[in-house]
């Protein structure tokens, strides 16, 4: 049964959505590996507890663990004099923020299907758009990967051909060659644009 325009795209948004949360679940374990080992590491009381807490506040859009680890860092070096702790939860802070600058578009791309440049661009595109609300970071690529679904979906004659443009292929990734189709052969695309041939009668 065919869908409609908005029934494709109510389809390919809740797929997105699925494999957004997928990826984000990836980044939070790591965040959290991350801060368990570190913070144990450092000898800091409860370091189960304050790992947790910390990851479900790098959840919420923009607060991320600038909100959390900067002020501990500053707590320790101003007010407990505790310069080694201070100096080591900054340090972690920096640590951890690098690989997850470096991972998180690879990780997402993994699971929606973009490319890491496409992941970066629709983000902060999104952000701009939004006034700098947090939630465009999420928002862009999900609109983006949303519409490129739709796009391919509504023009399956170009599906893996070389004239079909960036939007089909990603930043940065080669067109494939045109193919020829044997004589007599039927291509029907499914609604994940794959490629089904059978014998025409």
């Amino acid at each position: 049964m065919a869908r409609t325009f908005t029934e494709h795209v109510v389809h390919e948004g809740k797929l997105t959505l699925k494999d957004w949360v997928k990826s984000q679940a990836i980044l939070t374990t790591i965040t959290l590996v991350g801060l368990l080992i570190g913070l144990k590491l450092i000898g800091i009381g409860h370091w189960i507890l304050a790992a947790v807490a910390i990851t479900i506040v790098d959840l919420l859009p923009v607060l991320g663990l600038s909100v959390t680890m900067i002020p501990w860092a500053v707590y320790e070096l101003a007010i407990a004099k505790d310069t080694r702790t201070g100096l080591w939860i900054f340090l972690l802070f920096v640590i951890i923020m690098v690989i997850k600058q470096v991972l998180e578009p690879f990780v997402r791309g993994a699971s929606l299907g973009i490319s890491p440049w496409e992941e970066i661009v629709s983000s902060v595109a999104g952000f701009a758009l939004m006034g700098g609300n947090g939630l465009g970071l999420i928002l862009g690529p999900v609109v983006y990967i949303v519409g490129k679904k739709v796009y391919r979906t509504m023009h399956p004659e170009l599906a893996g051909r070389g004239a079909t443009g960036y939007f089909d292929r990603g930043f940065g990734q080669k067109a494939e060659p045109s193919r020829q189709e044997p004589e007599g052969t039927v291509i029907d695309i499914t609604d994940e644009v794959e490629e089904v041939r059978e014998e025409a009668p």
